[in-house]
C-alpha cells in the first residue's frame, strides 16, 4: 500500500529533528580542546603557578544544567500543533495517517527541545544565570579549590551550551582583590570563544590570573602544588 504524502512529511520532520540534534549536540566539553591544546593549557597553569601560592583551575562543561523543561514544553507544543493539523486536515477519506500528526508533533517537539541552540534560545536568562552560578559553586568545592592552604583558589568555568564564562575566587583572594577584576578574566575567555581562539584565550586568562595572584600571594619557599595542573572537563 502506498504511503500518503502527509505521513511521509511527518516522518521526515522527526528525522530532520533527530539529525539536527546529532549535528548540533556533537560539540561536547571533552572534544572541545584537542590533546595539543590541553597540553598548552597545562603548561600555562604550571607557568602561572610558579610565581604564586594560588591555585588556578580551568574547567569546561557541555552545559550547566539539562534544562529538561524545554524538552517538556517542546513535547506539549508539538502535540498541540499536531492536534491542530489533524483538525484542519479534515480528511474525508478517513486516512489512518492523519491520526499520526499529534504523535509526530510531540516527538518532533521533544527532539527539537534537545537541540542546544534551541535550549539556549528559549531558556530565560535568569534560569541560565542561576544554573551556571550553581554549577560553578558546586565545582569549586568538588574540585578542592575551597580547601587550599591560603584559600587562594580560582575557578575559570566555561559552559558551552550557555556561552557563559564564570570566574570564582576563594575568600583569601577576594579579601585583597576587587571582585570586578574577574570580569576582565571572563571577557578574555569570552572574546576568545567568539573569535575561535579558545585555547589562546584560556591560556591568556590563566597567565593574567597568575599575574594578579603573584602581586598579592607570591610563591613561598615551602609552597606545594595542591591541585592538578590540568583542564577539568565535565
Amino acid at each position: 500500500m502506498a504511503v500518503a504524502p502527509a505521513a511521509v512529511s511527518a516522518v521526515a520532520a522527526v528525522a530532520l529533528a533527530a539529525a539536527a540534534l546529532l549535528v548540533v549536540g556533537d560539540m561536547t566539553a571533552d572534544k572541545f580542546f584537542n590533546d595539543q591544546e590541553k597540553e598548552r593549557i597545562h603548561q600555562s597553569i604550571v607557568a602561572a603557578e610558579s610565581k604564586t601560592a594560588g591555585e588556578i583551575v580551568p574547567m569546561i562543561v557541555t552545559s550547566s544544567a539539562r534544562y529538561t523543561e524545554v524538552e517538556l514544553y517542546g513535547l506539549i507544543a508539538g502535540l498541540f500543533l499536531g492536534l491542530v493539523i489533524e483538525w484542519l486536515w479534515s480528511d474525508p477519506w478517513g486516512s489512518p495517517f492523519v491520526n499520526l500528526w499529534p504523535m509526530v508533533g510531540a516527538c518532533a517537539g521533544f527532539l527539537l527541545g534537545q537541540v542546544p541552540a534551541i535550549k539556549r534560545l528559549v531558556t530565560p536568562k535568569t534560569r541560565v544565570d542561576a544554573a551556571v552560578h550553581t554549577l560553578a559553586l558546586a565545582s569549586f568545592t568538588q574540585h578542592g579549590l575551597h580547601y587550599t592552604r591560603y584559600h587562594t583558589g580560582i575557578l575559570i568555568l566555561i559552559s558551552l551550551l550557555e556561552h557563559r564564562v564564570e570566574v570564582l575566587a576563594d575568600r583569601g583572594i577576594n579579601a585583597k582583590v576587587e571582585p570586578a577584576t574577574w570580569q576582565e578574566i571572563s571577557k578574555i575567555v569570552a572574546d576568545g570563544l567568539r573569535s575561535n581562539r579558545a585555547c589562546e584565550a584560556v591560556c591568556k586568562a590563566i597567565q593574567r590570573c597568575g599575574e594578579i595572584l603573584a602581586g598579592h600571594f607570591p610563591r613561598q619557599p615551602d609552597d606545594r602544588n595542591e591541585l592538578p595542573d590540568r583542564l577539568v572537563t565535565g
